[in-house]
């Protein structure tokens, strides 16, 4: 019973203070919206491209968002599902090929103190070349998505700005019609004569 008060204990306290900032990335195939608030019911605050770096510093059980902070201080919330604990494809892509590059320079140092490389490191290189090619067929067709996500979300962005100048006229052309009517009163009030009290007659 007292195991089971404690869990119940922890687990409160773990959901009602936020989470500490933790390395996260965003998914490669997404380019992601960032809300004001943790759902989408919340106004569009910006966008992060994908494989980007963030912490993430609190969590939306309910509804399943995270806030997230940027290296240039920006912030707002996203779609948890979005988030990656490991580097996207174009920091791995790096990685290979930095890793390809000691391959080949410890290979061609080895072909000029033997002559020859060995079976297994030649065997290595061309599997790392084969994933390299892969990755850049990713890579390319990512940087497609992104292309077009990014001409949706200036559209979006392009309406919104274009419903922003409509509310504001209405709202001027309101004041506009109020500000007319009481110039109308102001000059017509004036001008309607007043009836004059009779007197009190003894008879």
């Amino acid at each position: 019973m007292i195991v089971r008060t404690l869990s119940a204990a922890f687990l409160s306290l773990a959901l009602a203070f936020p989470a500490l900032a933790q390395t996260r990335y965003i998914s490669d195939d997404l380019y992601v919206f960032m809300h004001s608030g943790p759902s989408n019911q919340f106004r569009i605050v910006g966008s992060v491209n994908a494989g980007t770096k963030i912490n993430q510093v609190e969590y939306n059980q309910e509804n399943k968002y995270a806030k997230i902070v940027l290296e240039g201080g920006r912030e707002g919330w996203v779609e948890a599902k979005y988030l990656n604990r490991s580097p996207g494809l174009a920091a791995q892509l790096e990685q290979v090929k930095s890793q390809l590059e000691k391959s080949q320079s410890a290979l061609k140092q080895q072909q000029q103190d033997s002559g020859a490389a060995s079976a297994e490191q030649a065997e290595q290189i061309d599997a790392q070349q084969q994933q390299i090619e892969q990755l850049q067929v990713t890579n390319d067709q990512l940087n497609e998505q992104l292309t077009q996500i990014s001409q949706q979300n200036n559209a979006i962005q392009h309406e919104l700005d274009t419903k922003d100048e409509a509310v504001q006229m209405q709202w001027f052309m309101r004041g506009a019609g109020v500000a007319g009517i009481g110039l109308i009163l102001g000059i017509l009030l004036p001008m309607i004569p007043r009836r004059k009290k009779r007197d009190n007659q003894w008879m």
